[in-house]
């Protein structure tokens, strides 16, 4: 045991040689300076540890004896020690609470009186490997951000301008438990009457640990808000709606508040989870039951895996996992999320139901059969599309776009796919549209869209159904329509397009698309997300009125929407989706109106049906220009110029640079007939509910409108169980009827917007 003593030498000069120094020893020296009158303050503490000095310097010297070589070796490696402060001391605590602890401390004994010193402190929770370490000016700290009823550990050091302090003394601390928050009724002064124009003044008491922020509602408004135990507030100008005054007090700790997604429909043998959010301050502890009054736990393991997911952006929040791996009849039933902490407990339950597959199978095998599925191949409709029931048989490739029309089911999937990694020539599948690659879509990657069907059959909704028009006046009309057969619940919207499908003229039907969409039409409406209503345009520009080929889109939440702003006799076409964020429906059937004479058609009804006078007259009239234009072009020998037309489309996301083949039509001009009806020309559609329209060129003498049957070819437009009643001449321009178009391929931008600016509509460019 080596006892600490002071030695006192004095000298005239400014330095002093140490001899006789002990090895494996601390020395503390300090310089102090005697006067005539006194003595001076004590210098900087010298602190010299001369094992850890000659071990640092060469331990080859470890064994020599003489301090002397002790004071060569500084010499020999030119070494300096400066002179530090002596620690801090008298650490103490003098407030503290559940989240946070003021910690204090007296200054070094022995400093510089001229030296600028700091403070170090280093505070760590007891379990922790790791000290924490604050820096400040001034002789005191506050540590926030602590946990309730937590050990932590302190202690101090002091840093002068060229060395630091030896640590003070450790110092042990707990925080305060946590309490939730608690508030009294609000005291209002003076009690009894208060004259209208006068002043209240509002006591608010409220106990918690910490201490618990401080709301007050006067009139339902927020008047002020303050984190204390009591908060005194004087209202002036009372008026007469100041009739009702609260006092709300919150400190983040109570019991937990749980919310769970309520009823989960699964078939067996598929792999279910169940979600229970949980707010907790504290942590919770988290447990499932099958029973609430029995409080019959589910046990980690086997089927079943329990896990609680943290939220990075909020840390109050838990999410409560039990996934069921197989999902078995004893598993179907009733489930409850319980959490608890120190401040109280909470459960709600979940269930489980399964799902009536019967009529599911009923449905696909009878799509099949509507679809004239080959009866080798109707072994795949049995459940969705089953692959390996044709694995085995070539000839089937023929009738996948059947299946895959029947398994997406009026949904589309294009979304999980494209996560899946379906390239882009097989999405349409995903959708219920054909491909032309059936032999390497089917091979490598029919069961990744198929895997999207079944994991998106509760998630995707149907087609609405059941459209009509209601004209209200002569420039609104109120569009209806019943939610999907399939998965109703699951509907976050309807998204409603609508465009001018043609002008009628006083003396013939003038087309109304005059360009291609543009950019703007070709997003990829995957999924959707509600949004404000915009206008397509056509053309390129923005919402203009007078154009006849902008598209406009409208989303709403509720099953009927009021189009104001139309034109009388305008054809417009309409057509609506159901979806929400997974994605959304195939767009309906096209419906047709027009408000000149209130006649609306569906997509099954052609609009030729009208039978009125003006109709017949204007048919007339439409032969007579259209033989006058015959004539006109063959004296002239111009040709016609292309009209594009506008398709409404189920979104496309298959925009690859895929060559299509125009057909080449030869049929002239069909007559018209005695109630009015106009019969345009027809090619087979190629899409699953696209419509299109087209203008005939039929202008003044000024301009060259028709053409011959060997110069020009008659353009056909397809539409979906009813076609405008126009009469359609498209000039190619120089091209024939086979010329090849490429499909425009979508920028990154359209593929990242994932339909919240457009419907997706096909675009092709020569």
């Amino acid at each position: 045991m080596k006892i600490a003593y002071f030695l006192e030498l004095v000298t005239n000069e400014t330095s002093l040689d140490l001899v006789s120094l002990e090895p494996h020893a601390l020395y503390r020296i300090m310089v102090l300076t005697h006067g005539k009158y006194g003595t001076s303050l004590p210098s900087s503490m010298l602190l010299i540890n001369t094992t850890e000095t000659i071990s640092s310097l060469n331990s080859s010297k470890k064994s020599q004896e003489s301090v002397q070589a002790y004071i060569l070796l500084l010499h020999a490696y030119n070494l300096e020690i400066y002179g530090a402060p002596s620690p801090p001391h008298a650490l103490a605590i003098v407030a503290h609470s559940a989240t946070w602890m003021q910690l204090t401390w007296q200054p070094p004994e022995y400093s510089h009186p001229h030296e600028k010193i700091t403070y170090r402190v280093y505070h760590k929770p007891m379990k922790a490997e790791k000290f924490n370490r604050i820096e400040t000016k001034v002789a005191w700290l506050r540590m926030n951000n602590l946990k309730p009823s937590s050990q932590h550990i302190l202690y101090v050091e002091a840093v002068g301008e060229k060395a630091t302090s030896l640590p003070s003394e450790t110092l042990v601390a707990w925080t305060d438990p946590a309490l939730p928050a608690f508030v009294d009724p609000p005291t209002v002064h003076p009690a009894d009457n208060i004259p209208e124009g006068g002043s209240m003044t509002i006591l608010c008491l409220a106990l918690g640990n910490p201490a618990p922020t401080i709301s007050l509602y006067v009139g339902g408004h927020l008047v002020r808000q303050d984190t204390s135990r009591h908060m005194v507030t004087v209202i002036h100008n009372v008026t007469a709606d100041m009739e009702h005054v609260s006092c709300y007090a919150d400190n983040g700790y109570d019991a937990p508040k749980i919310q769970a997604a309520g009823i989960t429909v699964a078939s067996v043998g598929n792999e279910v989870e169940l979600r229970c959010m949980v707010d907790s301050k504290p942590a919770p502890k988290t447990i499932f039951w099958r029973d609430h009054d029995g409080r019959i736990p589910v046990i980690q393991g086997g089927n079943y895996d329990i896990s609680m997911r943290t939220n990075e952006s909020r840390p109050t929040i838990y999410t409560m996992v039990l996934r069921i791996y197989k999902l078995q009849a004893t598993d179907v039933g009733d489930y409850f999320c319980h959490a608890e902490n120190p401040y109280g407990s909470a459960t709600i339950p979940v269930s489980v139901r399964i799902r009536n597959t019967p009529a599911l199978n009923h449905n696909v095998s009878e799509c099949c059969s509507q679809m004239n599925v080959s009866s080798a191949c109707r072994s795949a409709c049995s459940y969705y599309v089953d692959i390996d029931a044709i694995a085995d048989r070539p000839e089937c490739i023929t009738e996948f776009d059947k299946l895959m029309k029947c398994a997406a089911d009026g949904s589309d999937h294009r979304t999980c796919c494209a996560d899946g990694n379906v390239p882009r020539k097989c999405l349409n599948w995903c959708r219920g549209e054909p491909v032309r690659s059936k032999e390497i879509c089917s091979l490598q990657y029919a069961r990744t869209i198929v895997g999207c069907f079944e994991s998106n059959r509760d998630r995707l909704p149907g087609p609405p159904e059941n459209i009509a028009v209601s004209v209200v006046s002569d420039s609104e009309v109120i569009i209806k329509w019943d939610p999907p057969t399939k998965n109703p619940n699951v509907v976050d919207g309807y998204r409603i397009f609508y465009h001018e499908a043609a002008i009628m003229g006083n003396d013939a039907v003038v087309a109304s698309a005059n360009s291609e969409p543009n950019d703007s039409l070709l997003s990829n409406a995957t999924s959707m997300q509600m949004g404000s209503n915009v206008t397509l345009s056509a053309n390129g520009g923005g919402a203009g009125v007078g154009s006849s080929n902008e598209v406009r889109r409208i989303d709403v939440k509720e099953t009927s929407v009021n189009i104001d702003g139309l034109k009388r006799d305008v054809l417009y076409e309409l057509v609506v989706k159901a979806g929400n964020t997974y994605g959304a429906s195939v767009l309906t059937q096209p419906i047709k109106f027009t408000l000149g004479d209130h006649h609306v058609t569906s997509a099954t009804t052609s609009y030729s049906h009208v039978g009125t006078v003006s109709g017949i007259v204007a048919s007339i009239l439409a032969i007579m220009l259209a033989a006058a234009a015959v004539i006109f072009y063959k004296r002239h020998r111009t040709s016609s110029k292309a009209s594009s037309g506008v398709a409404f489309e189920n979104p496309t996301y298959t925009r690859g640079l895929e060559q299509v083949q125009l057909p080449t039509v030869t049929s002239a001009l069909t007559h018209t007939g005695v109630n009015g009806n106009t019969n345009s020309i027809r090619t087979p559609a190629t899409s699953n509910a696209a419509f299109q329209t087209a203008t005939s060129n039929m202008l003044t003498s000024s301009a060259p409108t028709a053409a011959t049957a060997s110069k020009a070819s008659l353009s056909a437009v397809s539409t979906t169980g009813a076609t405008v009643g126009t009469f359609m001449r498209n000039g190619l321009d120089g091209t024939d009827g086979h010329t090849q178009c490429n499909e425009v391929k979508p920028t990154i931008y359209e593929e990242l917007k994932l339909g919240q600016e457009g419907a997706g509509f096909k675009k092709l460019v020569p």
